[in-house]
């Protein structure tokens, strides 16, 4: 494909042999080589038939992000598809990866304030589709201090049960049966060694406390913080459960 033929960039096709990574490769080298409408098309066509995998789906992103900055045609599908994935939502067509589809493109877009919006309208008028919706908006919704809304989509002791349910199956696998009892953990953003839990765990748990902070919920904070450092002796969980209890939120949120 040249780099003339920008209005066929929907008609691309791999090559058989090429994986979906190989594809998101060359759309990285077209750009840098300055072939914008042949990168555009293999963006196309990786948004399109990648499988689902959620941090591939966003490194593509950031690289059509930087496409972009320099081809406006670029800009211009990106916005198309973040339209039809709300309009997909609207239809009810696969609703949680029409929203997630719609929260990745506009944090890319830095336009975050357009998931809010939605949200808030399905809050209002689509409660339904909201709760379906809610893990995809929380981060942005916390960002725009609406933590009330938060409040309502929440519920601590059903999460915690369901990462106990996994932590369990986890630890009944082979690779898992000689782990310590104890973990010296030496940076709460270390997590190489840690095999406990992961960092997206823990600040799970310290959101919602920190949401229950917010949402005049004290007892239940503090009642849902002692069991789960009841449930899991991790030193990195520990602290920020201690600063969510002060209403702070993990780093990122």
């Amino acid at each position: 494909m040249t780099d003339t033929s920008a209005d066929d960039f929907e008609n691309w096709q791999p090559p058989d042999d090429w994986s979906s990574r190989d594809v998101l490769r060359a759309a990285q080298a077209d750009r840098r080589a300055g072939r914008y409408a042949a990168a555009l098309a293999k963006h196309v066509w990786y948004h399109q038939n990648e499988p689902g995998n959620v941090v591939r789906l966003s490194f593509a992103l950031s690289d059509w992000r930087e496409l972009a900055n320099v081809y406006p045609p670029a800009l211009q599908k990106l916005e198309e598809f973040r339209d039809q994935a709300k309009e997909n939502l609207l239809n009810g067509n696969n609703v949680t990866h029409s929203f997630s589809d719609f929260e990745r493109i506009n944090r890319k877009l830095d336009e975050a304030q357009l998931s809010v919006e939605l949200f808030l309208w399905l809050d209002k008028h689509r409660p339904e589709l909201a709760r379906k919706c809610y893990i995809y908006a929380e981060s942005p919704l916390i960002r725009a201090g609406e933590y009330q809304v938060c409040g309502k989509y929440i519920d601590p002791e059903h999460t915690l049960e369901i990462q106990l349910m996994s932590w369990d199956i986890m630890r009944k696998q082979p690779s898992h049966t000689n782990l310590p009892q104890k973990f010296n953990q030496k940076s709460r953003f270390d997590f190489r060694d840690h095999g406990v839990l992961s960092l997206g765990m823990c600040q799970q748990f310290a959101v919602l406390i920190a949401l229950l902070i917010h949402n005049d919920r004290s007892p239940e904070a503090r009642a849902f913080a002692g069991r789960v450092r009841y449930e899991f002796n991790d030193q990195v969980l520990n602290e920020l459960v201690a600063e969510a209890l002060e209403g702070q939120f993990p780093p990122g949120y």
